[in-house]
């Protein structure tokens, strides 16, 4: 049996369904505040496992889903942590302006 090729899965494929899982939960995780920081750390983690997929040799729908997924949690994630940090601020801002 060739090592490669165990359970008649194609190499690459794991590498695939992990990069998906990564920006699913990277996408859900934008609805908590100060967790969308977590959302842009694991939507670089599949956009790495996205890459080692397709260098792999694995180029399916999933690589492709889980890549979209991992780039707009990214952008998503880091566009609400900076606004929640500007939120913070602004707020701590007018607290300090009220005294």
């Amino acid at each position: 049996m060739n090592d490669n090729n165990r359970g008649g899965q194609v190499p690459g494929q794991n590498e695939a369904v992990v990069s998906l899982i990564m920006g699913i939960i990277a996408v859900l995780l934008w609805f908590f505040g100060y967790s969308s920081l977590i959302s842009v750390v694991l939507s670089i983690v599949g956009l790495v496992y996205a890459s080692k997929s397709k260098q792999l040799g694995f180029n399916g729908p999933m690589r492709t889903a889980g890549f979209v997924l991992s780039l707009i949690g990214l952008a998503g994630g880091a566009l609400i942590f900076i606004a929640c940090v500007a939120c913070i601020g602004t707020i701590g801002v007018a607290n300090l302006l009220r005294f």
